[in-house]
């Protein structure tokens, strides 16, 4: 007897029109569902996030008010977050003749851009001036700690100390 045929098309053909449906519904899904992840993130439901250790910490970029305060009423702790050996130690050497009181020299992990400048809640002031003093759009970063010390990591974008002209550190 053979083969029997239903409606006109064969097996195969079937097999490949419901195949072709399937790939092109699951793509109209996943367009589907990175269009609504985007909207998601740009609305502010969620984010990416850097992760690292310092996932509990707040990354904020503002305009920096003047200080009310002397470079020597500011304790810094400078870390080297690049592959560039003594940077730390000359921009603690900028620093110090500055006027700032320069606590430690050190590496730390890798940031991006010029730097940042991190601090706890006591030391949001310290953390204005030196940012004014440095220059570079440098960010501050609050982070949960204790005391009015501030560390300055230098970034893979970091040059050098803004001049001293650009720089006013006289309180």
């Amino acid at each position: 007897m053979g083969y029997v045929r239903t409606a006109g098309m064969s097996t195969a053909a079937r097999r490949a029109r419901r195949r072709a449906g399937l790939v092109i519904a699951g793509l109209l899904a996943a367009l589907l569902l990175a269009l609504v992840v985007a909207l998601a993130i740009v609305q502010g439901w969620f984010s990416l996030g850097e992760g690292g250790a310092d996932d509990a910490s707040q990354t904020t970029a503002a305009e920096v008010p003047a200080p009310s305060m002397l470079p020597s009423e500011v304790s810094v702790n400078v870390f080297n977050a690049t592959s560039r050996g003594g940077l730390a130690g000359r921009t603690a050497d900028s620093l110090r003749e500055r006027g700032f009181d320069v606590q430690g020299v050190d590496n730390t992990n890798a940031v991006e851009g010029p730097g940042l400048i991190r601090y706890g809640s006591e030391a949001q002031e310290q953390a204005e001036l030196l940012a004014e003093s440095v220059g570079q759009g440098v960010v501050l970063e609050l982070v949960e700690r204790e005391g009015t010390t501030v560390d300055l990591v230098l970034g893979p974008d970091w040059t050098d100390l803004t001049s001293d002209a650009e720089a006013t550190t006289d309180g």
